[in-house]
């Protein structure tokens, strides 16, 4: 449970894993609230923020084809004050329509006849009849106040001679800024269109086959005096205030413009000019910059003929969704690691921003993502909350336990305890003497004949003081201390590793934390560090433990009931050939088997019937790919109730042991066999004398007896030599000159070889060759060597000894033209006792010593020794012995 929390999430039977009720009521009882706030629209204010702040980065061209016609502040003192004479209108239209406008929208209300220039209205009318391309705004007003709303149109005459009408009402939300439009609305039922839906159906007949947006159950005729509204889309607006292509009322009355101005263009007249009433706070606008309302029916028009109108997601859909997410999320917390729910909330909460912003831009439909923003800042708290109040309890709970189990390990915390361990010390170091005081200076322990004096005072301070020979030493014991005086040489003082070992001791006894006061410690804190002191205590039984493995010479493995290894340590990677400890986890029983050859019959699985159910401990020898030999010792692994855990495998290294044995075998052979052969004969010819019966002279008796003499002598000898030479201590041997001991080593069996007319050949191309190393034991092996190359060489031959450098070694080959040694013998001629019968000097029997000597000896001088041999053609012996073997 160490990455999950324990409080949300309950085991059932194995692997199987349950919600914690607790928190399932309450990630419920939380999303429950966030979905009634969005049912109750109490969050909509935040979800225009958003809303507004993405719309303010979705910007787009103006286009081309779309021009405003503005009654700015300029064109008013033109023409001077509000309301103009229609004539003035009347003219503007024939200039629009004689410039090949598409079409036109005049968002100016003519509801009412002029009675001063009814000339005037005559004259409009005719002009949008002759234009037929003229829209007309329909307005929806309360003209009196707690009255009915109604419908404001334009004159008759102009309706008739209007291409078409449309209501121009902005919507404003509570906030007071204009964000959404409905394309068609009315008193008492929808039957006005947009201004701008009603000109694209004019201008573009098959654009707008079903109009965008949100529908409206209720928009049918109902006949009451209340406003009905259909077809709810929120507008995109291209670009902030002043966006669109727009020209001066007068300048177009002046003909003051490029050519193809208003060709083929939707031209929009209206009023610009602060003061007039029509400006509208939007989105996209900046502070103190409203938007007026020609231009908000300009955006409209633009975005209808884009097809990107955007629509809100439907409310039942923003439930469903927002439900479903803060669900996932919050059910999701108890299954990740703790640190891992803050990066999972702020990434669903960067997500949940994404989605929205993606629906938008590209979908062109708003999904208000505030509800589940919310619902995963609340979640995370109540969440963190939640953990902590488990943590604490948690925390009692381990603690409780702890307290009432045996501790395994007793570490020293009293004063009688480091008493016993400074003494112990006091002998092995050889320190004079100790003394440890309490925090007020008082003696609460003390070596014989201390005599130390009192600490000094500013030892609270510096925690250390040297004073001659005297040692001071501060260990604290949380709120208070211990004061521990040690009366040390000069010479011990100077010796690192000994102050090491007394200082590491000293330091167990130290609490470097103050202990809690309840009142003036938090409760988290102060379950903490009673963990912290818990946690410290399991760390150093850890850490031993640990150093237990790695220090033991055996190889341990802790192998679980199914056979896989749960435990070990180096030293059995290290015999099982393995290249690290690493690798020992991919380790099981039939991997064991196969890298352990046991030398009893039967596997090694068979035996862990008898460790695993019966308990027994089973010890086997064996070795691993002939390699090492290994005692193999397998013990049952069980819990203070008595179920099998496991087993543990100890791996002990007897190839020494092995081989001593071996050698001791060899040696009795050559003590009851090789050495008593000759005194055995000598006795026999000394009894054949006694008896008379085939007497033989003295001469012949005196032969026969020195020969088995010798012989005997040259076993001993032999077997005396290679004992010197596997006791041999590389730290005595001195700067030899390995020319000096060849030329030595080549006169010596000089004159063997003058009696079987053999020439001794020095090939030696080196003038000086030193190394550390034994001359005598060389020039012994040299002879060695030497001697069976002309004992088995044939008369009249030569025997080589070359000299030369190979890399920062020298190699020295001794090479003979006798019958040559066979291959299948060349491995075992190094080997004590062992003894090749060759067709010459077949008769002579050597004790086997001999080259067994000469390897010894180069082993020992960090050398290698290589035989290269062909039947028929010659032998030759290869030392190669580096000139910085000891170095």
């Amino acid at each position: 449970m160490a990455n999950k929390d324990v409080s949300s999430i309950r085991r059932v039977g194995r692997g199987h894993i349950l919600l914690s009720p607790s928190w399932l009521l309450l990630s419920l009882s939380l999303i429950g609230g966030i979905l009634l706030a969005l049912n109750a629209q109490t969050l909509w204010r935040m979800d225009q923020l958003f809303y507004d702040a993405q719309l303010k980065f979705w910007s787009r061209p103006a286009p081309e084809d779309i021009v405003i016609v503005a009654i700015d502040s300029g064109s008013l003192a033109d023409l001077g004050r509000w309301p103009w004479q229609r004539g003035i209108h009347a003219d503007l239209v024939d200039r629009l329509s004689a410039e090949g406008a598409k079409g036109i929208f005049l968002d100016i209300l003519f509801s009412e006849p002029d009675e001063r220039n009814p000339a005037e209205d005559a004259r409009l009318a005719e002009s949008i009849a002759r234009s037929d391309r003229v829209f007309l705004p329909v307005i929806i007003e309360q003209l009196k106040q707690n009255g009915a709303l109604s419908e404001t149109l334009p004159m008759p005459d102009l309706i008739a001679s209007a291409k078409g009408l449309g209501h121009v009402d902005i919507d404003l939300d509570p906030d007071g800024i204009a964000r959404r439009v409905f394309l068609r609305e009315g008193v008492g039922s929808p039957n006005w269109p947009s201004v701008s839906v009603a000109l694209l159906e004019s201008l573009y007949p098959r654009l707008l086959d079903s109009l965008p947006g949100s529908r409206n159950p209720d928009a049918v005729s109902t006949g009451s005096a209340s406003i009905v509204r259909d077809y709810h889309v929120l507008l995109p607006f291209a670009g902030p205030p002043g966006h669109f292509n727009r020209i001066p009322y007068t300048r177009v009355l002046q003909g003051d413009y490029a050519a193809e101005t208003f060709r083929g263009k939707i031209v929009l007249v209206g009023a610009t000019a602060p003061g007039l009433g029509d400006l509208i706070p939007t989105p996209v606008s900046g502070y103190n910059r409203p938007m007026s309302g020609v231009e908000v029916n300009a955006n409209l028009i633009d975005a209808l003929r884009r097809g990107i109108a955007i629509e809100t997601l439907d409310l039942g859909w923003q439930i469903k969704l927002t439900g479903m997410v803060l669900f996932l999320a919050l059910i999701s917390f108890p299954f990740v690691k703790p640190r891992v729910v803050l990066p999972l909330v702020s990434i669903m909460f960067l997500l949940t921003l994404g989605v929205s912003s993606l629906l938008l831009h590209a979908f062109q439909l708003w999904f208000p993502p505030t509800a589940i923003l919310i619902g995963l800042l609340l979640g995370f708290p109540l969440w963190s909350w939640r953990r902590l109040v488990r943590t604490v309890r948690y925390f009692e709970q381990e603690l409780a336990r702890l307290r009432d189990e045996p501790r395994s390990i007793h570490f020293a915390t009293e004063p009688r305890h480091i008493a016993g361990g400074l003494s112990f010390l006091q002998n092995i170091l050889q320190f004079e003497a100790w003394v440890l005081c309490d925090a007020t200076g008082l003696v609460v322990s003390q070596s014989k004949a201390a005599l130390m004096g009192t600490p000094p005072a500013a030892l609270k301070l510096l925690g250390q003081i040297r004073q001659d020979e005297l040692f001071w030493i501060l260990i604290p014991r949380g709120n208070t201390h211990w004061q521990l005086g040690l009366k040390i040489s000069k010479s011990l003082f100077e010796e690192t590793a000994a102050m090491q070992l007394l200082t590491e001791y000293i330091a167990q006894f130290g609490i470097n934390y103050m202990p809690e006061r309840r009142g003036n410690v938090e409760l988290v804190e102060r379950q903490v560090r009673r963990v912290q002191s818990a946690i410290a205590d399991l760390r150093s039984v850890r850490r031993l433990l640990s150093d237990i493995l790695r220090q033991m010479v055996d190889g341990v493995l802790v192998i679980n009931i199914g056979g896989q290894v749960v435990m070990s340590n180096k030293q059995a990677a290290h015999f099982l050939g393995l290249g690290s400890e690493s690798e020992l986890p991919l380790i099981d029983i039939e991997s064991l088997e196969a890298r352990l050859e046991l030398n009893s019959t039967g596997i090694l699985s068979a035996h862990f019937k008898d460790v695993l159910v019966g308990g027994q401990t089973v010890s086997l020898e064996g070795r691993v790919q002939n390699l090492s030999e290994l005692l193999i010792q397998i013990s049952p692994l069980s819990e203070a109730g008595g179920r099998f855990n496991g087993a543990i495998i100890i791996l002990s290294d007897i190839s020494l042991l092995k081989e001593s044995e071996r050698r001791r075998t060899q040696t009795l052979n050559f003590l009851s066999h090789d050495l008593r052969s000759p005194l055995t004969s000598m006795l026999s010819m000394l009894e054949i004398q006694r008896s008379g019966v085939g007497s033989l002279s003295e001469t012949e008796m005196a032969e026969r007896i020195g020969l088995y003499a010798n012989k005997a002598l040259k076993l001993a000898d032999d077997f005396l030599r290679l004992a010197k030479a596997e006791n041999a201590d590389s730290d005595n041997f001195r700067d030899t000159d390995f020319v000096s001991v060849t030329h030595n080593a080549v006169d010596a069996v000089f004159a063997e070889a003058k009696e079987k007319e053999i020439r001794l050949e020095r090939d030696i191309q080196v003038e000086d060759a030193w190394m550390k190393a034994d001359a005598a034991l060389l020039e012994r092996a040299l002879i060695n060597l030497l001697e069976n190359a002309v004992r088995y060489s044939p008369e009249n031959s030569v025997v080589t000894v070359r000299l030369q450098y190979i890399d920062d070694a020298v190699q020295c080959c001794i090479r003979d033209h006798g019958q040559g040694i066979a291959e299948e013998n060349q491995a075992k001629i190094f080997a004590p006792f062992q003894q090749i019968r060759m067709e010459v000097n077949k008769d002579e029997k050597g004790t086997g010593l001999g080259l067994a000597f000469v390897k010894v000896v180069v082993e020992k001088h960090r050398g290698e020794i290589t035989v290269q041999s062909d039947i028929d053609v010659g032998t030759a012996f290869c030392l190669k012995l580096p000139l910085a073997a000891n170095e």
